[in-house]
């Protein structure tokens, strides 16, 4: 069985963010007809089908699903993890959006757990938030691995954790590759209660050879500019739970709140994402109708909430300067995350309905894989 505790135990540490209300104004989706994967019998590699010299495991099988989305003359190709809803099996995969070829980079073996993953910026290996096989799921805590594109070897930790109770997530490169950028969960041994405290921050670490230095504590979701000289990330307000977007220079100094107006600016946010322009921040919020907003220790512990990342959201933009955020989607879906395509015409998405891609401005909203062959996770969009 797959580590779904600790899954569970992740969200309501990191990401346990608020509930949301209903919304009926639904975006109307472009039609292509979008096609699971799992319906598409496997292509053998010595079948002539087409696949990338540096992205997928030759041994791992590939699938080839029609491009239904072909009038968009999208290029490059789509990394992205994806959880089996039927047996918990994780693998990281590959979409060529030119030809429809679906390779895998990665298969998690039994009893590990891939959280995040993101590609380097030479596009040849990943980092991924990993949990190595464990017999017993409190045996082993996510940390940082890399892993090559090519599936040619198996994850390899960035650095060693100080103990068992330190975990990594939501890891990020700068683009300029200097830099690996994540989420650091520092527990107390179990009480004879069975209670346990956290700590969290942001953390860095220089590749390659680096250790890790921190930026910030009370925060996470870090993403960095296109020119690697600004970091997005999420804050919690203790006193009333609220959810807050900064930016800061790369080594977070010089943080300053984006602060957002309006009627009632989103309470809960996470997975924000720069704009193709860079004037301007992408994230994902619930649409901001509730009346209170859950305590920091109720969202610490998951009491009667749930995250932003596991309830109904909308992608939102807001400017770099601050003021009235931006509602670009009316989906009402969860698990969204995004990456931006090298021309800056697009944007590709996650969700609980399947993979989309989507112009910054929220509109031509098109699905490239729905969701009936499993759970999507985080992605990146590379040539």
């Amino acid at each position: 069985m797959k580590k779904i505790l600790s899954a569970v135990l992740y969200l309501s540490l990191v990401c346990a963010l608020c509930s949301c209300s209903i919304n009926n104004n639904v975006d109307t989706i472009a039609t292509s007809t979008p096609v699971s994967p799992a319906t598409i019998p496997a292509v053998s590699t010595n079948a002539g089908s087409t696949r990338s010299s540096v992205i997928g495991n030759p041994a791992l099988p590939i699938t080839k699903i029609p491009v239904t989305w072909g009038s968009l003359n999208l290029t490059g190709n789509l990394v992205y993890t994806i959880t089996d809803q039927q047996t918990n099996a994780i693998s990281i995969r590959a979409l060529d959006l030119a030809n429809g070829t679906i390779s895998t980079v990665f298969q998690a073996p039994e009893n590990a757990w891939v959280y995040f993953s993101a590609v380097s910026p030479d596009n040849q290996q990943l980092v991924i938030s990993y949990s190595a096989p464990a017999s017993n799921v409190s045996d082993s805590r996510p940390a940082l691995y890399l892993l090559p594109l090519d599936g040619s070897a198996p994850p390899k930790p960035l650095f060693t954790p100080p103990s068992n109770l330190d975990e990594y997530n939501q890891p990020c490169w700068s683009p300029d590759g200097k830099y690996v950028y994540f989420f650091h969960i520092t527990l107390t041994p179990l009480t004879s209660k069975g209670q346990q405290v956290a700590s969290v921050g942001l953390e860095r670490v220089a590749y390659p050879g680096g250790q890790p230095e921190k930026i910030m504590a009370s925060a996470f979701w870090p993403r960095i500019s296109s020119d690697s000289k600004q970091l997005a990330y999420v804050s919690i307000d203790p006193t009333n739970g609220k959810n807050k977007l900064f930016l800061a220079n790369m080594d977070g100094s010089n943080s300053q709140e984006v602060v957002m107006s309006g009627n009632k600016p989103p309470d809960i946010i996470d997975a924000p994402l720069f704009s193709p322009d860079g004037k301007s921040i992408l994230f994902s919020a619930i649409v901001p109708v509730q009346a209170s907003a859950p305590t920091w220790l109720e969202k610490l512990f998951g009491v009667t909430v749930a995250s932003a990342h596991t309830v109904p959201s909308e992608w939102w933009s807001v400017a770099l300067t601050g003021g009235v955020p931006n509602q670009l989607t009316h989906i009402q879906t969860t698990g969204l995350y995004a990456s931006v395509s090298q021309d800056g015409k697009y944007i590709a998405s996650t969700s609980g309905m399947g993979l989309f891609v989507m112009h910054p401005d929220g509109s031509e909203l098109t699905i490239l894989i729905d969701n009936s062959g499993g759970d999507f996770a985080t992605l990146s969009w590379i040539p």
